[in-house]
């Protein structure tokens, strides 16, 4: 039973973090453009290493 109560307290905590960074509309950790062309520079870098690697 306090196990059940525990967990209630913290859903509803967790809710409550989830509203105010919504509220604030902040989003931590959120990906951008510069996060995106990064992820496929390093993408393309890696086939074209394997590529030549493997030539």
């Amino acid at each position: 039973m306090d196990n059940d109560i525990a967990w209630q307290n913290e859903l509803a905590r967790r809710a409550r973090i989830y509203e105010d960074i919504e509220a604030g509309h902040r989003f931590e950790g959120k990906m951008t453009a510069i996060d995106y062309a990064g992820m496929a520079a390093l993408t393309l870098l890696l086939v074209v290493a394997f590529w030549i690697w493997g030539a």
